[in-house]
Parts: structure tokens; C-alpha cells; sequence
């Protein structure tokens, strides 16, 4: 027994707000393909392409949708990973160069753990939906919906508690479990008579803003990462495996998730939140049965890993004193206690809207901070109210005025428009700005 805990001590990551030395930066851009492609094949990506398809839109439409917004939002998170891979820094610890030491202790550090319990929650309410079908349908058991939500929550925990290289293990494991479950459900349902033919059609008058919606919850959702975008590469070796790995995985994953999803809703129409109900009434083998099981099972566990471990790391540079393995312990409570609430599931593009908007404002202050930098930090000043990132009493107040107001815009902006898009522009404009005075200020 001794040894076993030894054994668990040994292997629970102990780097929360410190940088992970250049000897344990070994992984390469496969490791960090899987852990992409595992995070993009989820049950939100699933459930989100089931509803456009749903909504009115055709398969390749809700694709492309979906690859294009992850694409643009990706170039903006790798080139903020940079400081994971160059320093070995979480991404919270390096938004203080821009915001303040204090600026990003108390501002995006507890803003992103916010975020990690809200996606937890929401991915396995939308992994419930499937759970419950199940129950209904092939075993004949209803349950409540937050029931099955929050027994389900409790199973997820542990690995995220340990840490990075346990996110390794499993990644590698699920994502091959993955994709032969996709392949069985395609391949049952692949002679059903499809409750829809609309492969590709250019979206109509009406449709674009149903196009625009998708985009800006696509993108807005990434976005949310932008804080924490080096929390998951700061253990890969070097910057080309970090672009090809990251942006392999994450298209990959994004043409599996949404893919499955939309052609699922196109073969037994109805409703996205009936969707698994609709297909086992089509197929109810034991073996789609299975299929369904592993696939939602594997799905929600690897995304939840890693929202409850960036979750703990956002937390933990907040709660500077305390572990990173109990500021996760933390974070997962209440994101359990939010699993109960089956309403959050109906609101994820307004949520999105909301959330993409206001990390859009600080992506556009970070990455013009890190840029006008030439990419170069001072890692040791990070830890230090009185070093060159304490400024005023250890806030910027110029970056925190900029988001404030580039996000009140923000939300001033039609919903036809790309909004993410248009924030990021405007709060990195405005900080760019800042600088060029601040500049020639300084000048004799």
C-alpha cells in the first residue's frame, strides 16, 4: 500500500505557477497531435454541428463553418503557446506582462477558471443527453437528466488531479477507441435512409446569420483559451512541433467532431437534444449501444480532463500559496454542482457570445504586448510586485481600461458580423496604440 502511494505521489505534476525546466520539454508534435485531436472530438463540437444541420444548414456548410473559425482562432492561441514552449510558462503567469502581476493574479486567472467549471459542466450535460438515451431506450431506466449529469461528473476527476503526464497516457489511448467507434456508427447507420439530403448548399439570405452565429460561438469558444494556451505545450521541445502538432490535431478533430454530429442529424433528423434518442430507434443493437457508450464516455473524460487541469492551473496562480492539485480539487466542486443544471445546455451560443467577446479584447492585449516584446520575457520579474511587471501597485491600468472598452464595443456589434474578430482588432489597435504614445512620450 506504501508503495502504491509512493508510486501516485511520484507521479502527480508538481508545476503549477513555476516553469517546467528545459529537461522535461521532450514532447513532440505527436503527443501533442493526440491531446489536440481528443479536445476537438467532444461532445459540445458533436452536439453544436447537430444543431446547425438542425437549424437548416447543410453538412459542408457546418464543416467548414466550424474548420475555418478553428483555424483563425488557433493562429491566434499558438502564437500565445509560444511562451509555453520558449519558457515553460503557464499561459496565466505570462498574460502579467501585459496586465500586471496583480493585473493577472486577480483578472484572468479566476475569469479562466470561470470558464473551465462552465465547460465542464456543459460538456457533460451534452454527454448526458446520450447517457440517458441509452438508459430509455435500450435498457428501458428514465432517469433525470441532471441525475445521470452529475453522477457522471463525480467519475471524472481523478486524472485531472494528477496531471500532464497522465493526460498523455490517456489521450493516446482514447483517441484510437475514438475513431473506431465512429467508424462502427457510421457503418450501422451507413444504409439507413437518410432523413436528409443537403450535402451542400450555399446558405440563403436568412442562413448567414445562422452562418455568423456559429463562427462567432466557434471562435469565441477557443478564444477562452487564449489565457491558458501554453498550459498544454509548455512541455513540447520546440515551436515546429508545437504549430504542426497542435494545428494538425485540432483539424482533425474539429472534421471528426462536427462531421459525426452533422451527418448524424442528417441520417435521423428531429431534434439535437433527441439525437442519440433518434438514432438508437434506428440502430438499437448492442453493438451501437457500445459504440455510443465509449465514444461519449471517452469524449467527455479527455475534455474535462483538461478543463478541471487548466481550470487548477488558472486557479492556482490566484491562490499563489496553494497546490495546483488541490486548486484542481477546487475547481471541480463546483463545476459538479453545475453539471446539475440542465438549462446551461440552451444556452451556449449566447454564452459564447458573452465569454468570446471579452477574451477577444484580451487576446488583442496580449498578443501586441508579446509581439512589441519581440517575444523576449523576463521570467524571474513575473513573481515580483516590484519588479519591471508591477507598474501601478501591480495592475496596468491603461490593458485593463483597453478590454473594458474594447468589450463594452463588443457587445454593441451585430450578430451578422465577426465579432471575435472585430474586438481582437479593435482592443489590439488600441493597445498598439498606447504604446506608439507612451513612446514618444519618453523621447527627449
Amino acid at each position: 500500500m506504501r508503495s502504491l502511494i509512493t508510486r501516485l505521489r511520484s507521479e502527480i505534476e508538481v508545476y503549477g505557477t513555476q516553469p517546467v525546466p528545459a529537461n522535461l520539454r521532450q514532447a513532440g508534435s505527436y503527443d501533442l497531435f493526440v491531446i489536440m485531436a481528443n479536445f476537438l472530438v467532444n461532445p459540445a463540437s458533436i452536439y453544436s454541428a447537430a444543431l446547425g444541420v438542425a437549424g437548416g444548414l447543410s453538412f459542408i456548410t457546418v464543416v467548414a463553418t466550424q474548420a475555418v473559425a478553428l483555424v483563425v482562432a488557433m493562429v491566434v492561441l499558438l502564437v500565445m503557446a509560444r511562451m509555453g514552449v520558449d519558457y515553460g510558462l503557464t499561459g496565466q503567469m505570462a498574460c502579467r506582462t501585459a496586465l500586471g502581476v496583480r493585473g493577472g493574479r486577480w483578472l484572468t486567472s479566476p475569469l479562466r477558471a470561470v470558464c473551465s467549471v462552465y465547460w465542464f459542466a456543459f460538456q457533460t450535460l451534452v454527454s448526458s443527453l446520450a447517457l440517458t438515451a441509452i438508459l430509455s431506450e435500450y435498457f428501458g431506466i428514465v432517469l433525470p437528466l441532471t441525475t445521470v449529469a452529475l453522477l457522471f461528473a463525480v467519475l471524472q476527476v481523478t486524472v485531472a488531479l494528477v496531471g500532464y503526464r497522465w493526460l498523455q497516457g490517456v489521450f493516446g489511448r482514447a483517441l484510437p477507441l475514438k475513431i473506431l467507434c465512429l467508424i462502427t456508427i457510421i457503418v450501422l447507420l451507413w444504409k439507413q435512409p437518410a432523413a436528409s439530403n443537403n450535402w451542400f448548399c450555399l446558405p440563403a439570405d436568412n442562413d448567414w446569420l445562422l452562418v455568423m452565429l456559429w463562427f462567432n460561438a466557434v471562435v469565441g469558444s477557443m478564444l477562452t483559451n487564449v489565457t491558458d494556451s501554453a498550459d498544454l505545450v509548455r512541455y513540447v521541445k520546440n515551436r515546429r512541433c508545437l504549430w504542426l502538432g497542435a494545428m494538425s490535431g485540432a483539424l482533425c478533430g474539429v472534421i471528426l467532431g462536427a462531421g459525426l454530429g452533422a451527418w448524424l442529424m442528417m441520417v435521423v433528423g428531429g431534434s439535437a437534444d433527441d439525437l442519440y434518442h433518434n438514432v438508437l430507434r434506428v440502430e438499437s443493437s448492442l453493438l451501437m449501444v457500445v459504440a455510443i457508450v465509449v465514444l461519449i464516455v471517452m469524449d467527455n473524460w479527455t475534455i474535462n480532463i483538461i478543463n478541471l487541469y487548466t481550470g487548477g492551473l488558472s486557479l492556482s496562480h490566484t491562490l499563489e500559496p496553494i497546490s495546483r492539485f488541490t486548486c484542481t480539487l477546487l475547481v471541480s466542486l463546483p463545476a459538479i454542482w453545475l453539471s446539475g443544471m440542465s438549462e446551461m445546455i440552451h444556452s451556449y451560443l449566447q454564452t459564447m457570445e458573452k465569454a468570446g467577446v471579452v477574451f477577444a479584447a484580451i487576446a488583442g492585449v496580449l498578443l501586441v504586448d508579446y509581439f512589441s516584446r519581440r517575444w523576449q520575457l523576463n521570467v524571474e520579474a513575473l513573481y515580483r510586485v516590484d519588479g519591471e511587471y508591477g507598474y501601478q501597485y501591480g495592475f496596468r491600468i491603461s490593458s485593463l481600461i483597453i478590454i473594458v472598452l474594447a468589450s463594452l464595443a463588443g457587445f454593441s456589434v451585430p450578430d451578422s458580423w465577426p465579432l471575435p474578430i472585430i474586438v481582437l482588432m479593435l482592443s489590439a489597435g488600441c493597445y498598439r496604440l498606447m504604446l506608439c504614445c507612451g513612446t514618444q512620450n519618453r523621447q527627449p
